[in-house]
């Protein structure tokens, strides 16, 4: 289904709070094991040109970044995962502890929240809440 797709991101580093929000034209669609939400990023999250794509199943959300910003982070609930993430200064070693994968998804829509943090180095470096809501595009 064609959709309005609205992104809000809460990032947390050293108790400083920066919020990102987004209202784009996307797509969701239900799969075999779940849900996919598929947008592109603007201007507003800094990385222009950029396709992302959320694959859903029940405790595990894919969220896979192609274009000029390719990443890809394995979020599962209340599970860590390392991955490799590109930078413009290279390529760092990122793990990730998903605490909350709430997705409340339908044929027409609904909502997806999820929370984890970001750690390098043995460390937690910010931690992040995204909700997305999803609509029929009218």
């Amino acid at each position: 289904m064609k959709a309005l797709i609205h992104v809000t991101g809460t990032q947390t580093v050293d108790g400083e709070q920066d919020v990102i929000e987004l209202t784009t034209n996307g797509s969701l669609e239900q799969t075999e094991d779940g849900w996919r939400i598929l947008y592109h990023e603007t201007e507003a999250t800094g990385m222009p040109g950029t396709m992302t794509q959320l694959d859903i199943t029940q405790d595990k959300l894919n969220l896979m970044r192609t274009g000029p910003n390719p990443s890809m982070l394995v979020l599962e609930k209340n599970r860590r995962h390392h991955c490799n993430y590109p930078t413009p200064y290279g390529i760092i070693d990122l793990g990730t502890y998903t605490s909350e994968l709430d997705c409340r998804l339908t044929p027409s829509g609904g909502e997806l929240v999820f929370s984890y943090t970001l750690g390098f180095n043995g460390g937690i470096s910010s931690a992040h809440t995204v909700h997305i809501t999803v609509q029929e595009e009218k």
